[in-house]
């Protein structure tokens, strides 16, 4: 068996969300003790990638195709998307379309797809998503994307944060996040500085709008790995001087 057939047979699996078949699967290969290639397949595959990860006020979970309906209803409200994200692409007519995007989006494995989107649940249903997105392994960075629905003044936000951070950072092994925030969004600005994030510099003109004019981008970093954990009082205080 080729290594594309291998990868090939653990979408399928994935799809069906039978992780331990799959993890068997790789171990049957030969050369599976001595290979860093199939071991890291082996550790992609393991169940902690798609566990929920439960907080006080939200769990966060893999987004998949139950958030279909969700997923609509954010990409047709312009306030969220222009605050959230501004080009992003369309989605699909179909439902069941959108669906199949969504399933195989949690199928995927960060090592393949670079990235990893959760849905933010709380007791009263679906409030938004976190995304890591543009994964390089090689220096271990991703950019950091959050977005809530409806929620102004929620600690549901940097709850959220929190937990995918510690995730991002000792699971999957990212060293350094990075943020773009379109520089009219205060809101998004002060929940960086909560979550640890500190300012880096100013993208002038980065966006084209469709009216014509051109839209700055905020970009703010935050190296993991640190003793301070990402939104300690110092650790805020500090990043709120620097994003100003």
């Amino acid at each position: 068996m080729t290594i594309e057939q291998l990868r090939e047979q653990l979408r399928g699996l994935r799809l069906q969300r039978r992780m331990a078949d799959a993890r068997d699967l790789i171990r049957a290969q030969p050369g599976f003790e001595s290979s860093p290639a199939l071991q890291q397949l082996h550790h992609d595959h393991e169940d902690f990638w798609w566990q929920p990860m439960p907080g006080r006020r939200m769990t966060l979970r893999r987004r998949d195709e139950g958030d279909a309906a969700f997923v609509r209803a954010c990409w047709a409200d312009a306030g969220f998307m222009h605050k959230f994200n501004r080009v992003a692409r369309p989605l699909p007519a179909d439902d069941e379309a959108l669906r199949g995007i969504l399933a195989r989006e949690r199928a995927a494995i960060f090592g393949e797809s670079k990235a990893l989107h959760w849905t933010i649940d709380t007791r009263g249903g679906p409030a938004g998503f976190v995304s890591a997105t543009d994964y390089t392994p090689g220096h271990r960075r991703c950019e950091f994307l959050i977005g809530v629905l409806n929620r102004p003044a929620s600690p549901v936000p940097v709850e959220a944060a929190r937990e995918a951070i510690a995730f991002l950072r000792d699971r999957a092994g990212v060293e350094r996040l990075t943020a773009y925030i379109y520089a009219d969004n205060g809101y998004a600005t002060r929940l960086a500085v909560k979550f640890g994030f500190e300012r880096e510099g100013v993208l002038r003109g980065y966006l084209r709008e469709p009216d014509g004019s051109r839209s700055d981008l905020v970009v703010a970093g935050m190296l993991l790995g640190r003793r301070r954990a990402p939104g300690t009082p110092r650790a805020a205080r500090r990043a709120a001087r620097q994003m100003g």
